[in-house]
């Protein structure tokens, strides 16, 4: 048995994860569901987003009926079958979302990271061209909620705690955004406004959770700071060229995806009270 935590950590870990890129056919979670349920699934072009919940709760070591599955509407079925649905406006970290984007079966499933109260936050694989990714739904494409008998819920996403040292969980939330503009010397509310939507090619930014992220125009006081600080220019823009900066800065590897390495890496500089 694991803790909703447990499920969060390891799922979060995959984001960023293209079947593009991937060097082998398939996916690697196709390839895991096949050794105990036929070469098919770890062949190119199958669907993978409940193969990807299956994997992640296979490597909590959390049980969940419907667990391991590769069709959405035997997870919802054997899910409902153990009692495990709950009322969906009771979504809360760790539990299982189901889709449907139109009318006839199940289409879609995920792991519920955030209940935000007009929507939800999500980590889904097989999601914006076959990716791993954080997403946020309309609760008009919820079908249900399941809730794995977890040891303990969730304590929540990236935060300051008790100590005020913020959690390095590779995930850019309000907490860590807060502590990053204290240390550049901006205005402190939480928010990296006036971005514009990755492109999803050149670059993307899978760890930086949606709720702190504002489009439109004029960038951002904290990311026109830290592209002063590196020498990249001062549009404000979380692009590709500032993340590659930030990247180098922290002696990652420049593929300008702000994804978990990047984020702990900013986490761990940012509890030393520097960025």
């Amino acid at each position: 048995m694991a803790t909703a935590n447990d499920v969060l950590r390891i799922a979060a870990g995959e984001l960023g994860y293209s079947r593009w890129t991937d060097p082998q056919p398939g996916t690697k979670y196709g390839r895991w569901y096949a050794q105990a349920h036929g070469s098919y699934f770890g062949t190119s072009g199958v669907p993978f987003c409940a193969m990807f919940v299956s994997w992640v709760f296979a490597r909590a070591g959390q049980p969940m009926p419907g667990l391991p599955a590769a069709y959405v509407p035997y997870v919802l079925r054997d899910g409902r079958r153990a009692g495990r649905e709950v009322a969906k406006s009771s979504a809360r970290p760790g539990d299982i979302v189901i889709f449907q984007w139109d009318t006839g079966a199940v289409d879609h499933i995920g792991v519920v990271e955030a209940n935000r109260g007009s929507y939800i936050q999500t980590i889904e694989g097989n999601t914006l061209n076959g990716r791993v990714a954080r997403r946020t739904r309309a609760w008009g494409v919820v079908a249900a909620i399941l809730r794995p008998a977890y040891t303990s819920p969730s304590t929540g996403g990236a935060s300051a705690g008790a100590s005020g040292m913020l959690a390095v969980d590779g995930n850019v939330g309000p907490a860590t955004v807060r502590r990053w503009q204290q240390v550049m010397g901006t205005t402190v509310d939480g928010i990296i406004s006036g971005q514009v939507v990755p492109d999803g090619r050149t670059y993307w930014r899978p760890a930086i959770d949606s709720s702190v992220v504002r489009y439109g125009a004029g960038g951002s006081d904290l990311i026109r700071a830290v592209q002063r600080r590196l020498g990249c220019g001062a549009d404000g823009l979380l692009g590709p060229a500032t993340i590659r900066a930030i990247q180098a800065h922290y002696g990652l590897a420049r593929d300008a995806s702000f994804g978990p390495a990047t984020a702990r890496a900013l986490q761990s500089a940012l509890n030393q009270g520097r960025f």
